[in-house]
């Protein structure tokens, strides 16, 4: 018995030290991004920003793969179903919070990937057709309970983040305004120029002009601060609704069992990008805000966003097949 405990302990400390020497060789050779959405969009973009920066710091190239289809599931279950040993790694976005929500087929589930860290955010607001009488969420409220079924909403598509915003808005305001899904922001906010729906919750960058046209007007910022380009624009906590807040984040991932000393490292190397300045005024360009949070943070971020919109989904009974 004594010596088969000491066996035990002695292939403990070899496999303990195995983990430590890959984590010290590592990276030993080029790195996989994994970018789960078609090349040349803006999602690509901030990837291969982050994945040249990445790459310098680790000394070895990070490579942006692009593997889209499935509203992002393609690349994120071929990452989930990798060897965990830091050569393949996805970014990708609150997808990887939603799309296990809605759909019961997928090939993976949000653990069989752990994060490496938080990057990025795009803030969203709540915007209205500008014939629409409404300043507020509260005057949005009284509105749709005067004219009961008479507004819409559009969104980049169903199980979206807009779509369970809007739908968290029906369930804590008892109204029932009306999803119409779109392909992408851009025809939600054409949309919402054209009356064809009179609300929607999109990001700046998609409608930067038509605000500044005045076809459409921003009632709410549906994040914790005013977004310094529309400071006369209240949050949604300043209106009364301070669950009612949202962001489309960015995260970086890895297989699930990826040894904890790799996570580190690129962990590290994420946070040593983001804090450079060229990096971020690339990001910044794109309309991007450089969020870094950590891997426990971000593990934890992304469990309490799960428990946010779960009952969301069931209420309003959102699936994709």
């Amino acid at each position: 018995m004594k010596s088969l405990s000491a066996i035990v302990v002695v292939l403990a400390l070899a496999c303990s030290a195995s983990g430590v020497w890959a984590a010290d060789d590592y990276p030993s050779k080029p790195i996989q991004l994994v970018c789960p959405f078609a090349v040349g969009g803006i999602t690509d973009l901030s990837a291969r920003v982050i994945a040249d920066s990445m790459g310098r710091i680790l000394g070895q190239p990070m490579l942006v793969v692009n593997k889209p289809g499935a509203a992002s599931a393609v690349g994120t279950a071929f990452v989930a179903a990798s060897k965990p040993d830091g050569y393949t790694l996805a970014t990708t976005w609150i997808a990887i919070v939603l799309l296990p929500l809605i759909n019961p087929n997928l090939p993976y589930k949000m653990n069989d990937l752990t994060p490496i860290g938080k990057s990025l955010v795009v803030e969203q607001m709540l915007l209205v057709n500008k014939n629409l009488p409404v300043n507020s969420i509260p005057d949005l409220v009284a509105y749709a309970k005067k004219h009961p079924r008479t507004l819409s909403y559009g969104s980049a598509g169903v199980g979206t983040l807009p779509h369970l915003m809007m739908e968290m808005l029906n369930a804590q305001a008892q109204v029932d305004i009306q999803h119409i899904p779109y392909n992408s922001e851009q025809q939600a906010a054409t949309a919402l120029v054209g009356n064809h729906v009179q609300v929607a919750p999109l990001s700046y960058s998609a409608t930067e002009s038509h605000i500044k046209a005045g076809t459409i007007r921003p009632i709410a910022i549906f994040s914790p601060q005013r977004d310094p380009r529309l400071p006369q624009v209240s949050t949604s906590k300043e209106q009364g609704y301070p669950d009612l807040l949202a962001s489309i984040y960015g995260v970086m991932l890895a297989p699930a069992k990826t040894p904890e000393a790799i996570i580190k490292k690129l962990e590290a190397a994420l946070e040593k990008s983001l804090k450079d300045r060229d990096v971020r005024e690339k990001l910044e360009k794109m309309e991007y805000k450089v969020d870094f949070q950590n891997a426990k943070d971000t593990k934890d971020f992304l469990e309490a966003e799960a428990k946010k919109w779960a009952p969301i989904v069931k209420r309003a009974n959102i699936v994709v097949k």
